[in-house]
């Protein structure tokens, strides 16, 4: 996630998710995976917010990222102190701030990351579910010393999360993989956790974007009566369920 994303029309349809979600009962904990903005013209695409007919999926969301786009708040700090995900809590340090410091070796890179990670494991203790928001989606493994590695959320991250009690929906998007690459990507998780139940939501505003559940297996019907019934609300045009069988 960067700032200079926030309040697009992907926003919209993610935070309405975790809303559904969140009023449903389920803690939230979000690690936006935040990385400083660049000079891209991405996440430019707002102008959903002016047309109020976009105000059917979620009117009190809605109104927020408007009135936020009106003052030019593009900060997700800001975003977290409107409490519009009820209960959530958030973890926005910069990923790996470090990282684009060239005197630093590949292992003190990796122990920065390493430092953040575990900051940011203690930011969202105690919650049921963690969300991930990483600029590009899961890579599989451990981090890395890559120039492009802050962009992305690693599968021994997730499994962290997991294997100490938590479920995980994290971020990620089809980008050119083909759909043989895509339907192996959706399923990294499964050797880092096999007994997982996985699922799949995709949001078709904008730019094709999908959250992907790792889930306890007690959870599973829980988890899939409840995107069942997300996707029978207004937000049903938008979204459709991913197959995400192993």
């Amino acid at each position: 996630m960067k700032n200079q994303y926030f309040g697009d029309v992907g926003d919209y349809g993610k935070y309405g998710l975790l809303r559904f979600i969140a009023k449903r009962g389920v803690t939230i904990a979000v690690n936006w995976y935040l990385t400083p903005d660049d000079q891209s013209n991405d996440g430019n695409i707002r102008g959903y917010l002016a047309n109020d007919r976009n105000r059917v999926f979620d009117p009190e969301l809605f109104d927020v990222l408007q009135e936020m786009n009106v003052h030019k708040e593009k900060n997700v700090s800001r975003f977290a102190q409107r409490e519009m995900i009820p209960g959530a809590v958030y973890f926005d340090d910069i990923v790996q701030p470090v990282f684009a410091d060239s005197t630093l070796s590949v292992t003190e890179k990796r122990l920065a990351r390493e430092r953040w990670h575990q900051l940011a494991l203690a930011g969202c203790f105690g919650k049921e579910l963690v969300f991930m928001d990483p600029d590009n989606g899961l890579r599989a493994g451990s981090p890395t010393a890559r120039k492009d590695a802050p962009k992305f959320v690693y599968a021994s991250e997730v499994y962290s999360y997991y294997n100490r009690g938590q479920d995980v929906v994290y971020y990620c998007h089809k980008g050119r993989r083909t759909e043989a690459q895509w339907e192996k990507a959706k399923r990294t998780m499964v050797e880092f956790c096999p007994d997982a139940a996985m699922l799949g939501i995709t949001y078709h505003r904008g730019t094709q974007r999908s959250y992907i559940f790792i889930i306890h297996p007690e959870k599973k019907e829980f988890y899939y009566d409840l995107l069942k019934d997300f996707l029978e609300t207004a937000w049903k045009d938008c979204f459709t369920e991913e197959s995400m069988e192993k």
